[in-house]
């Protein structure tokens, strides 16, 4: 019997939906609830999508520019999948422990409390970005060569200053999240 999803999921494939329109919501739904729980732009929603959005077109833009369209599906699937798997153990480490321990939702509100717990949470993110290969896409994405439209000048490599101007840009952005997340003593 043939599988009915199978033509369905091959036909997005086709159209590119995990190359460029998948990862374009995720970019822009993580930049709009930043936006949204940082409030740099107040509680205004439609400031907050507009930027949203328009970060996440400049996002997905990168790598057409640069000639390589299809940089972040793999390595997002290959990142969400491992996330949900991680996510999965979590919870059912938890009903496990539940079971043995009886006041559970408390002592895990307590252990979020405590800086190991976030030492540990960025690990395993960092473990995730490494075995995904979504780090590639910040490190060997910026020099890889390209044959595509946006080919450059200086034999297929982003430009340095290129690279810094991004990087400065987007230090730039954290420090006001951080700075206005303190000022409003939601950290």
């Amino acid at each position: 019997m043939a599988d009915l999803f199978q033509p369905i999921i091959q036909k997005l494939i086709d159209l590119g939906f995990y190359n460029f329109f998948f990862p374009f919501l995720v970019a822009a739904a993580l930049f709009f609830g930043l936006l949204k729980k940082s409030k740099i732009f107040g509680d205004s929603v439609v400031i907050n999508g507009v930027v949203s959005l328009s970060l996440a077109f400049l996002i997905m833009g990168f790598p057409v520019i640069f000639g390589q369209p299809s940089f972040f599906a793999l390595p997002l699937a290959t990142f969400f999948s491992q996330a949900t798997v991680i996510l999965l153990i979590f919870v059912m480490a938890f009903i496990g422990a539940s079971f043995f321990y009886p006041d559970m939702t408390k002592w895990v509100l307590d252990a979020f409390k405590h800086r190991t717990m976030l030492t540990v949470l960025i690990a395993i993110a960092f473990g995730l970005l490494f075995t995904s290969g979504l780090i590639n896409v910040l490190f060997v994405g910026l020099s890889a060569p390209t044959t595509g439209t946006g080919e450059n000048q200086q034999g297929g490599k982003t430009p340095v200053d290129v690279i810094i101007i991004v990087a400065g840009i987007i230090i730039f952005m954290i420090m006001i999240i951080i700075a206005a997340s303190v000022v409003r003593g939601t950290v």
